[in-house]
């Protein structure tokens, strides 16, 4: 009988891997009304500043609403602790506010600086005289945080009064036609994740035209405000880890502008030395 050999088993063949999906980014853990306006602006806009943290530096429309809100807030934060604070008690803090957001700021070369800060003590000084002594508020700059549609939201609140209204405070060159829908999902916003706030709010926008104007907005959270809040957060942060940020190449204002054309002009140019 010849000898027998050992029969070598077949090699098994283990199949490869399902190929795994990339991972995604872990942008938009945590979102504010802001973000998302920014997002929907421009989300090259809000990659460069949010995920990349470059530099936003204000221009001078930016540093007067700026130093007018912190005049107003110094005004109130003086109401909440008792006194009865006179604005011409706040001209050193107007200019100390002025020289520090004038600092960090970016000018346009179209921009006239005296002007704009002649603009913002005219406006302080009417806002100060004419609306704020009336107001009677409860929180200023209040930090507020939640979960909306499964997403962990922050922001701050300007003001709240004793009546649960939210008053915003903004400056413009001229009137506002009515409540943008940034604003009123901003407000939706709010009225979900701030402790007393009552689903109503006012925005006192300044205006700063030859004779400096106010003009008050009303406005009340509706059912449908609500709803696009649950909708919108998961959305947005859901294109943010997907990576889509499309420029808003019509926006001629934005500090990140330059930072589009060089990469139009590096595309252009690759896309030549490859002869498309």
């Amino acid at each position: 009988m010849p000898p027998s050999f050992p029969i070598e088993p077949e090699p098994r063949v283990i199949p490869a891997a399902p190929p795994q999906p990339a991972a995604l980014n872990d942008f938009g853990g945590v979102l504010s009304p802001s973000q998302v306006r920014t997002f929907r602006d421009c989300g090259a806009k809000w990659y460069y500043k949010y995920a990349l943290g470059l530099p936003d530096p204000p221009n001078g429309s930016l540093v007067r609403g700026r130093v007018v809100h912190q005049m107003a807030e110094a005004f109130f934060r003086a109401k909440l602790d008792g006194g009865s604070p006179d604005p011409d008690d706040l001209q050193a803090s107007f200019e100390d506010a002025w020289d520090r957001e004038a600092a960090g700021a970016a000018f346009g070369a179209d921009e006239d600086v005296d002007l704009l800060k002649r603009q913002a003590a005219m406006l302080t000084r009417k806002y100060l005289d004419e609306v704020a002594p009336e107001i009677e508020p409860v929180a200023l700059e209040l930090p507020v945080q939640g979960v909306i549609g499964g997403v962990a939201v922050r922001g701050f609140v300007d003001l709240l009064d004793t009546s649960g209204r939210i008053i915003d405070l903004k400056t413009a060159v001229r009137k506002p036609t009515g409540v943008s829908t940034d604003y009123a999902f901003q407000l939706a916003t709010y009225a979900r994740i701030c402790p007393g706030a009552s689903g109503k709010a006012r925005a006192d926008h300044l205006v700063a035209t030859k004779s400096p104007q106010v003009v008050t907005q009303e406005y009340t959270v509706s059912p449908a405000d609500l709803k696009m809040t649950e909708k919108l957060y998961p959305l947005v942060r859901e294109a943010m880890r997907e990576g889509i940020y499309l420029p808003n190449r019509s926006s001629n204002l934005c500090s990140y502008r330059p930072l589009l054309i060089r990469g139009r002009v590096r595309n252009r140019v690759r896309r030549a030395r490859q002869g498309k």
